[in-house]
């Protein structure tokens, strides 16, 4: 039977990591409200509530919140960030294609080049940004 709501996280028990990558073990650490993995080398911290997890650290700025169902679920905050993040790639794709009609109906600019590398940039950091926080909240 898979139960759905929210366990309570007990600090004496091993839990699985909730990094996809490295399939470890998330053990508590003694004396404190956390635990850490024994592949990835991450730490985590108990929320006060006690039934969320808090990811310390790790190469993100965003910090990432999961619940113990049975099987961790990652809890999405900040959906105003995602929002900005995906209105800034819609603009840079709006003005690459604008600068590929320009090209196409040949008018000259002395910026045409430097701007292209840099909407394209642009353009290329945000969609690997989204990527990463779509994987990493998998």
């Amino acid at each position: 039977m898979h139960i759905n709501k929210p366990q309570k996280i007990d600090l004496e028990q091993i839990y699985p990591c909730p990094c996809p990558r490295k399939r470890g073990k998330l053990k508590p650490i003694a004396l404190t409200d956390a635990f850490g993995c024994d592949r990835c080398s991450l730490l985590f911290q108990r929320e006060n509530d006690g039934y969320s997890l808090l990811q310390l650290g790790g190469i993100e700025s965003q910090q990432h919140t999961w619940q113990w169902t049975g099987k961790w679920q990652p809890i999405r905050g900040n959906s105003q960030q995602a929002r900005l993040e995906t209105a800034l790639m819609f603009i840079a794709s709006v003005l690459f294609f604008a600068l590929i009609i320009v090209w196409a109906l040949n008018l000259k600019s002395t910026l045409g080049i430097p701007l292209a590398i840099l909407l394209f940039t642009l353009l290329g950091l945000l969609i690997w940004r989204l990527l990463v926080i779509r994987q990493r909240d998998i």
